[in-house]
């Protein structure tokens, strides 16, 4: 998604750029954690070297909704099915009678609790890698003083 901005202020490599609420990020609802909902604020990484003041264009790569869903959902339904499995399996060499559901429940829990612990661990991984942060793609302008 590309949008338009303002950079308000600098760092090593990343600018820190102003949105504007517009139609085009209507699902996003950014914009409502900041101030009166109208704007947001977001850091972008800038490889073209844009100044305070600047008026940007800026491209953000979000998650692909598809795979978000299936993380979110399909793991947690395998991994119960997975548990349940190894569940019945470890059952008879551990000298558990046949058809007793006890373990196959309790592993299967396990995996699936522990699915939500691995996905966890992918989103910080992911969000350490900063995926899907937004990057300057081109200097518009700059923007026109409108004070005094």
């Amino acid at each position: 998604m590309e949008e338009r901005g303002v950079v308000i202020g600098k760092g090593p490599g990343i600018a820190r750029v102003r949105i504007e609420r517009s139609e085009s990020c209507e699902g996003c609802h950014g914009c409502l954690y900041s101030e009166a909902g109208k704007f947001m604020v977001t850091e972008a990484i800038d490889k073209i070297g844009a100044l305070p003041g600047d008026v940007v264009r800026i491209d953000t790569v979000g998650a692909a909704p598809l795979k978000a869903a299936l993380l979110l959902f399909v793991l947690p339904l395998v991994m119960l099915f997975a548990g349940y499995g190894v569940g019945s399996a470890m059952a008879q060499p551990l000298g558990i009678p046949p058809g007793s559901p006890g373990l196959d429940i309790a592993v299967a829990a396990l995996f699936f609790f522990g699915s939500f612990g691995l996905l966890y661990l992918y989103t910080r991984r992911k969000s350490g890698a900063r995926a899907d942060r937004s990057t300057i793609i081109e200097i518009l302008g700059r923007q026109q003083d409108t004070s005094g």
